[in-house]
């Protein structure tokens, strides 16, 4: 509970009288002057207390090593399990909101209880879930209706503190305080469910110099539609990540994810590299293809082209859950030695240094 600090004032009226006199040993040049102050006057005394230290019951801890802190970006819904009884559990809602920069819980919590704590964020789309197989060893955790590709960071509970504890992995007990209070606060450690690619685009320097490229939008397309995931999590008090196995099923033939937009497009640069992240499920590292669109300026800045559209087959990006794979990628002519307008109003994106 925060409390407000409170400075303490104290105001103290006093009346003084002040007589003042001057003498000599001479009678007859004795002098006597008599100075009255004016009676009732006022004297102000200040006192003032040091602020009242506001202390967290949020069991608040340094990270392990290897985490971060994490702030989204945008209003966020996380889905979560807060049970205090293992039978039917019912997935809650945590939602974030930019605007104040809190978390707020659409559930109860209880004061002086120990909940077990299981989730996900962010919940998005037609994504649900179910908790199963609880034991006081672990627990699976299932959730259907992800995109195979998005502009999310998809990331499962693997940790929290518990007020007499730390703030570890394998960690899913969290207690609550005794006392009533305004806000309680738990701190997560979460891990990733995806794979991640961070696409880093820049533009030939010999290309730069005759032609302007700016990147509009940029996609990827799969041969999946949907994923369910299925995670195993295990207690443990080592350190270790709980998640024991993860099994991705995805359905449907294809989908578009759009990872990247400008309306205006974005000047690729021959020196600094323009990076675009997104995150995918890591069985589709051979499946993905990249389809980006942009205009081309000639060196007086004149439009030339545009809505241009570049389509690459991504190689095997060979990628595993929570690794991001960089893919660098230059804007070339399509013949370097032949530096003819033919030749530079039809560019290619390739992918390489």
């Amino acid at each position: 509970m925060s409390i407000k600090n409170k400075y303490i004032g104290i105001l103290l009226i006093a009346t003084a009288m002040l007589l003042s006199a001057c003498s000599s040993d001479n009678p007859e040049a004795q002098t006597v002057t008599t100075v009255n102050e004016p009676v009732g006057k006022v004297v102000q005394l200040m006192s003032y207390a040091s602020p009242f230290t506001d202390q967290e019951l949020a069991h608040r801890a340094a990270a392990p090593t290897g985490f971060t802190a994490y702030t989204p970006d945008k209003n966020t819904n996380m889905g979560v399990y807060m049970l205090l009884q293992w039978a039917s559990p019912q997935e809650e809602r945590i939602t974030y909101n930019t605007s104040t920069g809190k978390w707020n819980a659409y559930f109860e919590v209880e004061k002086n209880k120990t909940f077990t704590v299981y989730g996900y964020m962010p919940k998005t789309g037609e994504m649900n879930s179910t908790l199963t197989s609880i034991t006081d060893n672990g627990a699976t955790l299932n959730i259907t209706g992800i995109k195979p590709v998005t502009t999310d960071d998809i990331c499962i509970i693997t940790g929290v503190k518990d007020k007499d504890s730390g703030l570890k992995e394998g960690q899913f007990s969290w207690s609550t305080p005794m006392e009533e209070v305004e806000t309680y606060k738990i701190s997560l450690l979460m891990d990733h469910l995806y794979a991640a690619a961070q696409f880093r685009l820049k533009i030939d320097a010999e290309y730069a110099s005759l032609r302007t490229i700016k990147l509009k939008t940029m996609k990827l397309i799969t041969d999946k539609a949907s994923v369910n995931a299925t995670i195993s999590l295990t207690h443990n008090t080592t350190g270790v990540s709980p998640i024991t196995g993860v099994t991705y099923t995805p359905s449907g033939t294809s989908s578009t994810t759009e990872i990247y937009n400008s309306d205006e497009g974005v000047a690729l640069d021959k020196t600094t590299l323009l990076t675009i992240n997104s995150y995918f499920v890591p069985t589709l590292s051979e499946n993905l293809t990249l389809v980006s669109t942009y205009d081309v300026y000639d060196s007086k800045r004149n439009l030339i082209r545009q809505n241009c559209t570049a389509t690459n087959k991504l190689p095997n990006l060979n990628a595993v859950r929570g690794q991001r794979v960089l893919v660098n990628l230059t804007v070339n002519p399509t013949y370097l030695y032949v530096l003819s307008d033919p030749d530079l109003d039809n560019p290619t994106i390739t992918i390489g240094n």
